[in-house]
């Protein structure tokens, strides 16, 4: 785990690029993952990457319920915080 204070939103711009075959450039956090192809799996995997790297359990409704990587950081900030 990252002891550091995490850049959330670039983490996971970074990570569902790497699931897109994308650069982070590529990727406009503003729009849906879903529309990106991101589908259920995706969003599990991402969850299970989420709780390696800070230590904190994301369910992958979370994920769903949070649609973008602006809104999914905000959420995965909070959870880091609570848990400091």
């Amino acid at each position: 785990m990252n002891t550091e204070t995490p850049d959330v939103h670039a983490w996971l711009t970074e990570r569902v690029a790497v699931y897109l075959r994308r650069t982070p450039a590529e990727i406009d956090t503003g729009v849906p993952m879903a529309e990106y192809g991101l589908d259920s799996l995706t969003a599990l995997a991402l969850s299970a990457d989420v709780e390696d790297e800070f230590g904190v359990v994301l369910s992958a409704e979370t994920t769903w319920d949070n649609p973008t990587i602006d809104a999914l950081s905000e959420v995965l900030g909070t959870l880091i915080e609570e848990k400091a």
